[in-house]
């Protein structure tokens, strides 16, 4: 397994990237792995690490990124009202659907250089906070994703005009929404 840290270029500046993908057998399918609300840390790089084991070249970048690089929160960010949780919420508010679909033109252009990519159609993964990321992603370039996963994605349907539900009709990618109790 190869694995690396790099910085994507974006509208936004630089966001700092967790890259992981198999040592032979290339070129692999891609795999851009939108991170959860507490941000990154070894259990989404380990997630992202099973994506590599079978096949795929999966990127994890940081999408707090325009609040400082390496943004990192601790397990005190789970405790209700707790300053970590205040600080959480404080980045994802920083954070908005178009903002996404902006990173990810960044994400695809970085994609599109690497030799070990596979060229056609890649996938999209979120988590929690960027379930409906991982569907903006597929509905802003429904060119180029064939698959889209949202595992217990939250919010899908809001009030505002980039809701994620207005945008679904877009997404021509096979979409998956996992929910559980």
């Amino acid at each position: 397994m190869i694995e690396k840290h790099v910085d994507i270029a974006t509208k936004g500046g630089a966001a700092d990237t967790f890259v992981c993908h198999p040592e032979r057998g290339g070129p692999h399918p891609a795999v851009i792995f939108y991170m959860d609300a507490p941000g990154i840390r070894e259990e989404l790089f380990d997630m992202a690490r099973r994506m590599a084991c079978v096949g795929y070249y999966v990127i994890l970048p940081n999408l707090f990124y325009r609040s400082g690089r390496g943004t990192l929160l601790t397990a005190e960010c789970t405790v209700n009202e707790s300053a970590e949780q205040k600080k959480m919420f404080a980045l994802m508010a920083k954070i908005s659907n178009g903002l996404i679909a902006e990173d990810t033109a960044g994400f695809l252009a970085f994609l599109d250089a690497q030799p070990e990519v596979k060229k056609g159609p890649i996938g999209s993964v979120g988590y929690c906070m960027s379930g409906p990321y991982a569907m903006v992603a597929a509905a802003s370039y429904p060119e180029r994703f064939g698959a889209a996963l949202s595992l217990h994605g939250v919010p899908f349907v809001t009030d505002q005009a980039d809701s994620v539900h207005l945008m679904l009709d877009r997404i021509k990618a096979e979409a998956y929404f996992g929910f559980g109790s």
